[in-house]
Parts: C-alpha cells; sequence; structure tokens
C-alpha cells in the first residue's frame, strides 16, 4: 500500500503462522489460542450493545485484525453478527426497518494464507443469512485486508468495531540494535529474564514505536464513538523476571544445546532474536494514555493456563508459531522440529500464566 503524501513509511511487520491445514500448521495448533480469543466475545457484544443503543445502523464496518489463518479467524466478526442479529430480534422504536448490512474485514500480512481463511467464509455467510424469527438478518460481506496494522489499512472514520486478539505482542521487526549486532541477547531469544538492561530496553523502544503507531492509524479509522477491543500476551509486573516460563524460553534452550554440540552455529544462535513483547498492565495503559485517542473503558489482566499435549503436539505447536522466522534464519527447520520434539519428550515445561 502506497503512503499517504506526508506520512513517514512505519517498519515492516513481517510475522505469519504457518498456513495450510498441516501438521505444522497454525490452524491445527491455535486450541490455546482459541480460549484467549473466547474471553472478548462478552466485550465485542457490549460495543455492538453500545454501537446500536439508538438502533441498528443501516451500516456497520467490522474489522479483524491479525486474524491468522486458523479457524479462529472468523470467531469474533461473527459474534459481532450474532450480537447485532439479536438486535434486530428486538428493535428499539427508532431502529432502521431497512435491512442492515455488515462490511466485515479480514487483515493480516500480505504472506497469510488467506486462501484458507476465505475456504471457511460460505459457512459463515450461511450461518448468518435467511431469515430469523422476530426479525431480519443482515447482509453480511466479507472483505480481506492485507497488511501491516502498524500502518493505515482502511478509509478515515470507516469502522465502527475493531477486534485483535492475541496479535499485538508481534512487534514490526526485531530492535534494530540486534539485528546489526550491536546488542547480543546471548541465551534469549526475546526479552526474557536472563536478557542484559540494553537488550530489553531496545524491545522496550520497539514496542512503544509500533503500538503508538498501531493506536495513531486506527483512532483515524474507527468512527467518533467507536470501540477497538483487542487482547495479547502480557508479563505481570514491570521487571521482566516476573515472566512465567515461556514456550520460547525452551526455543532458546534447545537452540544453544543444538549450538554447543556443534548441529548449529554458535553466533547464528546468538544473532536469532524473535519480534515479540510482552508488556505489563502499567505499560500498556501508559502508553493508551501518552497517544491520547482513545479512552480506555476496561482494561483486565487474566492468568490463563496451556494444557501443551504431548511432546508431538508441542512441538508441532512451536513450529506452528516460529517456522517462519526459523526458516529465515537457519535456512532449515526439519532437524530443528526433531529437536523441539525430542528434547519435550524429556523436559516438562511449566504453563505460561497470563
Amino acid at each position: 500500500m502506497p503512503a499517504a503524501a506526508g506520512d513517514q513509511m512505519p517498519p515492516t511487520q513481517s510475522i505469519c503462522m504457518i498456513g495450510g491445514d498441516g501438521e505444522t500448521s497454525y490452524a491445527r495448533n491455535s486450541r490455546f489460542q482459541r480460549g484467549v480469543q473466547s474471553r472478548l466475545t462478552p466485550l465485542v457484544e457490549e460495543a455492538i450493545a453500545d454501537l446500536c443503543r439508538a438502533g441498528v445502523p443501516s451500516q456497520l464496518c467490522v474489522a479483524d485484525l491479525g486474524c491468522s489463518s486458523s479457524p479462529n479467524a472468523l470467531a469474533l466478526v461473527s459474534a459481532a453478527v450474532e450480537a447485532v442479529c439479536r438486535r434486530l430480534g428486538n428493535p428499539s422504536p427508532a431502529a432502521e426497518r431497512s435491512r442492515p448490512e455488515i462490511s466485515v474485514y479480514l487483515n493480516d500480512l500480505l504472506d497469510n494464507d488467506f486462501n484458507t481463511v476465505f475456504k471457511a467464509v460460505p459457512s459463515f455467510l450461511e450461518k448468518h443469512a435467511g431469515a430469523e424469527e422476530g426479525g431480519e438478518r443482515p447482509l453480511v460481506l466479507v472483505f480481506g485486508a492485507p497488511g501491516s496494522f502498524y500502518d493505515r489499512l482502511f478509509s478515515a472514520q470507516m469502522l465502527h468495531l475493531v477486534c485483535s486478539s492475541f496479535s499485538l505482542h508481534w512487534l514490526s521487526k526485531v530492535p534494530q540494535e540486534l539485528v546489526d549486532g550491536v546488542l547480543i541477547n546471548r541465551g534469549n531469544i526475546c526479552a526474557g529474564k536472563t536478557s542484559t538492561p540494553a537488550v530489553t530496553a531496545a524491545y522496550t523502544r520497539q514496542f512503544e514505536q509500533d503500538f503508538k503507531l498501531f493506536l495513531a492509524s486506527r483512532a483515524k479509522e474507527i468512527i467518533p464513538g467507536g470501540w477497538m477491543i483487542f487482547s495479547m500476551a502480557a508479563r505481570p509486573a514491570r521487571d521482566f523476571a516476573s515472566q512465567p516460563r515461556r514456550l520460547l524460553e525452551f526455543a532458546a534452550e534447545v537452540l544453544q544445546d543444538m549450538a554447543s554440540q556443534g548441529m548449529i552455529a554458535s553466533e547464528e544462535v546468538d544473532l536469532y532474536n524473535v519480534p515479540v513483547y510482552t508488556p505489563c498492565l502499567e505499560e500498556l495503559r501508559g502508553a493508551v494514555e501518552l497517544e491520547g485517542s482513545f479512552e480506555v473503558a476496561r482494561m483486565e489482566s487474566h492468568e490463563v493456563i496451556r494444557s501443551h499435549g504431548d511432546a508431538k503436539q508441542r512441538a508441532a505447536a512451536l513450529r506452528g508459531l516460529h517456522d517462519w522466522a526459523l526458516v529465515r534464519h537457519f535456512q532449515q527447520v526439519d532437524h530443528i522440529g526433531d529437536e523441539f520434539r525430542g528434547r519435550r519428550r524429556r523436559t516438562s515445561v511449566g504453563c505460561p500464566r497470563r
């Protein structure tokens, strides 16, 4: 998408989950994310109720940012459509009686497997088509919106509701200091418990820059009085040592072991970092208030427990999330995947809690 005149081009977001329906695909390894996403459904319903207080608008635009390619892609927009249908079933006196239209926009990066997403659209439309007892079903239209959500994606004041589930902890890029080798994040592949203060500061700056771009872009695209609802991975406190053990720490340990055995170059492991950042609640609230475009209606943290399954399933889940980066950096991943699976059989990993 060309930059608007006078706008500065933001960094390029470069994270895509594994597409298709194979063993290591995100579609088959996103059950945990589905559970996290389900927490947003009541908030989506609350937002629709607020938007329809004076009756259902003739047109509603809803977007899911970072939809990926799993069955989760249509879950939140489906909840929004159902909430509108319930309002039509019990219309207020001021409600518009003509059939409303709901435009649904599914966003992710250009390399996302949109083919898998759109194969599910016919059944989604069938579910929401036809007449409902006591009210009329809206006309639902589905569109793809490829591009980085750290840039503008939609026309000004176009969207009524924006949702994003478990995507915003992915940064647009690894901090440049680590890419250039100015900083070495030895023993870690993200801002971890044992990362140096310089490394965690670089990750924090990247998050602040990216999140500001995200908020500023959405502020231009959402109508006055519109809603934005999102969830992301987080840490319990500002101290990075407060983070529970995560799959990324396990991956870092496997890569370090492989380097010590000469299976991969230790220099390559030292330079391998993942563009992910988990802010604490205080950081997140501060970033929203500093940017200034949005009023925080509600901000909550939840502990969630991940069921890792057996060794094969856990290794597949890890590859579903990180194959894109492993391939780019190490060129091949099958032997790394075998190590993940073998190590998982021998190691018990604590459940991440958010």
